[in-house]
């Protein structure tokens, strides 16, 4: 750090954090930018695979510290364009928006994680149950066919009812006119059922009731994982470090870490590479 640190030193220490600006704090977003991904993606996409870091916290949280921490420092701008190398005043002012894309780019592994795949089996099986009740009791009426009806029955498993879905919507829409007005199953719960079992079928891989990931889903983890890297690290390089040369050991009542505000154990706990954890200084 440059010699002026010591002098930085003692005026900080006689100071209070500065007025932040509590308006700005609360309308902090909660849905990232399209935009901004697009901005740094290409600076993610350089990060070596054994450098990348996985997103395991609140990108909205991390934000929210970025945000503080650039309030901070603002006052205090011209005399940090001083700073040396790696410290780039205009990288650390694209701190706010890098930290939208983080949130834009986890929003999209959220869309389509395993996690809403279980969802969607959920509604699959709602769908299933609703539409096999009102086929067997038309076909107790001898309005829908036995043998189609019971070979639905006898299906088990996932990949079974994903299917299931796929085939009383067949059977509902080959028979509309014998049902019509005789089932209170709709047209919509028909297309639903269809377009579920289409999905689910899709994801599941041949043979088995393991729902496999989709290479789209794998490219958005990706993608979020270097987009947090990158935010990790220049919030490290950038905010962090003039932070530190401000007010040194007092550098977390300014800027925060990246997640501070998390659980206690987050905080403490170092990351797998032994070094301080994910938004650490």
């Amino acid at each position: 750090m440059p010699k002026a640190n010591a002098k930085k030193k003692s005026s900080a220490k006689k100071s209070s954090p500065p007025a932040l600006n509590p308006a700005a704090n609360a309308d902090a977003p909660t849905q990232g930018s399209a935009e901004a991904l697009a901005e740094f993606l290409a600076d993610a996409q350089s990060i070596l695979t054994r450098d990348i870091r996985p997103l395991r916290a609140d990108p909205a949280l991390a934000y929210h510290n970025v945000d503080i921490g650039l309030q901070a420092v603002a006052p205090h701008e011209p005399a940090l364009a001083k700073l040396p190398a790696p410290f780039n005043l205009n990288a650390m002012k694209s701190l706010r928006h890098l930290a939208l894309g983080v949130i834009y780019a986890a929003a999209q592994v959220d869309r389509s994680s395993p996690g809403t795949i279980r969802k969607v089996f959920k509604r699959a099986a709602e769908l299933r149950d609703v539409l096999l009740s009102a086929a067997v009791a038309a076909m107790k009426s001898g309005i829908l066919p036995v043998a189609k009806v019971r070979k639905i029955i006898a299906g088990k498993g996932m990949r079974d009812m994903a299917q299931d879905c796929i085939d009383l919507a067949q059977l509902f829409r080959d028979h509309a006119a014998d049902v019509k007005g005789k089932t209170a199953i709709t047209k919509a719960q028909i297309d639903e059922a269809a377009l579920i079992g289409d999905q689910l079928v899709a994801s599941l891989k041949p043979g088995r009731a393991k729902a496999r990931v989709p290479d789209s889903v794998k490219s958005a983890v990706d993608t979020r994982d270097r987009m947090w890297t990158l935010l990790v690290t220049r919030h490290r390089e950038q905010l962090r470090r003039a932070g530190a040369w401000l007010w040194v050991d007092d550098v977390d009542e300014y800027v925060p870490p990246l997640l501070s505000g998390s659980s206690k154990k987050a905080k403490s706990k170092p990351d797998e590479k032994g070094g301080a954890p994910d938004g650490g200084p």
